[in-house]
């Protein structure tokens, strides 16, 4: 036992939640018996922080007494809070490591431990914990999303035991300048290629569900990784249901993430990567499928458009044809021609479904090589011989175009699939 106590003299002390609740009630059960105090205290009082009477007794003076040197008050108040919010293990660091033993008349946390105050069980996941800190090393991330309002955000991230454990914390500032932060503890398993973080977060005494992460990792361990990139699922704080992409970038320290995270601006790379994805469900359950959303009542004018067409783009006097597929229930934008091919393809009734919009990219030996094309929609599924739209784009020679496409259905065509 002596040699952990030399391993960790200058280390932060790790207690179990159980082992630093105990600590905590014994120091507050023996400043009350020495001072003859029943009932409640005030925490600012008991503590001695805030504006509290310094003529009273308070554990601040007690303390200071015993180690002969300042102490925050507010120091044990913290990790109170701490311990409250569903924090599994809790640090102490300094003068502290030993402080609140030698008050209650302990040498240390190791004949702390070794009282009757603990089972067996309770002693061995204390000594577990202390053991294995020598070879452990907390893991530092700052995590970047698009998140709420439309925003993008960043959270911190610490990794604990061997990739065992989690603590995510995210701030929100409203309009006020108001914080309300939200932590979130959780397990971490690996599987194959791939991280997966199972989170909690507590509202008093209460544990609930929190977001679930997936991140992959490959082959190497995690700790080599100095990007990592993942989703998530979970809820908002409007608490509505939501999922999208994250990634997880590695610091150093403590104070870097914390500095990274109160610093207001992005890396553009990562804006790039994140911005926009992200799913969210509205809280409200619709009896009528019509109601899902404002786009639902419009569904019929996407299904009517599936079909096999010609394109014929007008630029410059000459004529640019493609063949594409508009496939039923999927909306995927294909290409029939085998030497093209569609890539970032959308199709949206938009205009209360009074217009059709086709937007895509081409890769492949074709005159545009992105487009967005708009239609009348009544006129687009109804047609006969055709029909007539607008389309805007950039050519093959990376100039913005604009003009007209004529859009026929092919009746009859050999499948190249």
């Amino acid at each position: 036992m002596e040699n952990i106590l030399e391993r960790h003299e200058s280390e932060t002390l790790l207690l179990t939640k159980q082992v630093f609740t105990v600590l905590l009630n014994r120091v507050i059960a023996h400043f009350k018996e020495s001072h003859k105090i029943g009932g409640k205290y005030k925490d600012s009082q008991l503590y001695g922080f805030g504006n509290y009477d310094t003529e009273q007794a308070n554990l601040k003076n007690d303390l200071e007494l015993v180690l002969r040197g300042y102490v925050n008050g507010k120091y044990l108040y913290n990790k109170l809070r701490e311990s409250s919010s569903g924090k599994p293990v809790i640090k102490i660091s300094r003068e502290y490591r030993s402080l609140f033993f030698n008050y209650l008349g302990y040498r240390d946390v190791i004949e702390f431990i070794e009282s009757d105050l603990f089972t067996q069980k309770q002693r061995d996941k204390q000594f577990d914990l202390l053991n294995k800190r020598g070879s452990l090393i907390d893991h530092y991330y700052v995590c970047y999303y698009f998140g709420e309002d439309n925003k993008m955000n960043k959270g911190q991230v610490i990794i604990y035991n061997d990739w065992k454990t989690v603590e995510m914390i995210y701030v929100y500032v409203d309009d006020n300048g108001a914080k309300g932060v939200y932590t979130f503890y959780g397990t971490i398993s690996q599987s194959e290629d791939f991280a997966h973080f199972d989170t909690k977060y507590f509202v008093g005494n209460k544990k609930s569900e929190g977001a679930k992460f997936i991140f992959f990792i490959g082959k190497s361990s995690p700790n080599e990784r100095h990007y990592l990139t993942g989703t998530y699922s979970g809820f908002d704080k409007y608490d509505r249901a939501i999922a999208g992409k994250m990634i997880l970038k590695k610091y150093d320290t403590k104070v870097e993430i914390e500095e990274e995270v109160n610093d207001k601006s992005f890396d553009p790379i990562i804006c790039q990567e994140l911005n926009k994805i992200r799913l969210v469900v509205e809280s409200n359950i619709r009896k009528n499928p019509l109601r899902f959303s404002k786009k639902s009542p419009y569904a019929q004018v996407l299904t009517n458009s599936a079909g096999d067409y010609v394109f014929d783009f007008s630029v410059g006097g000459k004529i640019y044809s493609i063949n594409l597929k508009i496939e039923k229930h999927h909306y995927n934008i294909v290409s029939l021609d085998d030497s093209v091919i569609i890539e970032d393809d959308r199709i949206l009734a938009i205009n209360k479904g009074q217009i059709l919009n086709l937007d895509f990219s081409v890769s492949g030996m074709f005159h545009l090589q992105k487009t967005s094309i708009y239609i009348n929609a009544i006129d687009f599924i109804n047609q006969q011989k055709g029909v007539e739209g607008k389309f805007n784009g950039v050519d093959i020679n990376n100039n913005i175009i604009s003009g007209i496409v004529y859009i026929s259905k092919i009746n009859t065509i050999k499948s190249r699939h």
